[in-house]
């Protein structure tokens, strides 16, 4: 019976969170979206799930309409996806990945469908939507309000082209925050239900391979004297999503490092997350990260420890 109303709860919870997408919440609602397809796909049979979607999906659609279905499938397959490896006991960094994995697939796969059947062009629509939001700021050269900014229509075009050029590190982080959400949030409450999950090792345990030093170290040689061709180029966007990448895993071993630091030299629990607030106040503190890849710096700690 627990499991049961259980059930029930989380296919209403997963309704709500489907009747958003239709409301300005939606940009916040989207990263747990997964987490109710999740539970149900984990607790239940394949039929059970079936019939507590079909229900969801129903009352949605009968609500806002069928298209709304079309987004609601896109949010089912990271769930049905990362729900089968918890029902394998796979290990948690797989499951994370994969759920991922899965949602940036789709993402591409959408806009290649759009971009080829739909004529839809990614680039004109954020400049179209640029120029329409930064409309009063056009062409005013000597405004109070605007401070004498003028956001003219080639500064859309470059921005628009910026923004394009940057979509596979936004999607990439987009994906893995929601899986990453996703899994925070079932793993407990699996284990709370009866279904042990395997979880991610501590945050002071992540290491990263030492292979991304020499990507980066690459990556700014090429920054600094690969010239205009290669800024510009197919290169070039590479590069564009490869190093604020790149940074951010350096930010999160940094994270990583301070937590370590922590539990073996015994510090106040406050003091990492203080560093980690400093770090992303004043990001070179990444260099640390950096540092903690390339040299043994934990070893360092705990060869003091003894």
């Amino acid at each position: 019976m627990k499991l049961r109303w259980t059930s029930v709860a989380w296919s209403a919870a997963y309704l709500l969170l489907l009747l958003s997408l239709a409301t300005p919440l939606t940009v916040i609602t989207m990263f747990f979206l997964i987490v109710p397809g999740i539970l149900l796909y984990t607790t239940l049979s394949t039929r059970a799930f079936l019939v507590h979607v079909a229900v969801v999906w129903l009352a949605a659609s009968l609500i806002f309409g069928p298209v709304i279905l079309l987004q609601a499938l896109y949010f089912i397959i990271p769930s049905i996806v990362m729900g089968y490896l918890y029902k394998k006991r796979g290990p948690a960094f797989r499951t994370v990945m994969a759920g991922a994995g899965t949602i940036l697939l789709e993402f591409l796969l959408i806009l290649l469908i759009s971009t080829v059947f739909f004529d839809f062009n990614l680039a004109n629509a954020i400049e179209d939507l640029l120029n329409t939001a930064m409309a009063p700021f056009t062409n005013v050269a000597d405004s109070s309000l605007t401070g004498g900014f003028v956001w003219s229509p080639e500064m859309s075009q470059q921005f628009s082209s910026l923004t394009v050029r940057m979509v596979p590190f936004t999607m990439i982080v987009f994906s893995l925050l929601i899986a990453a959400v996703a899994h925070a949030i079932s793993r407990p409450t699996l284990s709370s239900l009866g279904h042990a999950v395997p979880k991610l090792p501590p945050v002071r345990d992540w290491r990263l391979p030492r292979s991304l030093i020499w990507y980066y170290l690459i990556g700014v040689l090429l920054q600094w004297f690969g010239g205009e061709a290669v800024q510009q180029g197919f290169m070039g966007t590479i590069l564009l999503n490869l190093m604020p990448l790149l940074q951010f895993l350096f930010m999160v071993q940094t994270a990583s490092f301070f937590f370590f630091a922590a539990y073996h030299r015994k510090w106040n629990p406050v003091i990492p997350i203080l560093l980690i607030v400093a770090m992303l106040i004043i990001p070179p503190l990444r260099i640390v990260g950096i540092l903690d890849i390339a040299f043994p710096l934990r070893d360092m700690i705990t060869r003091s420890r003894r």
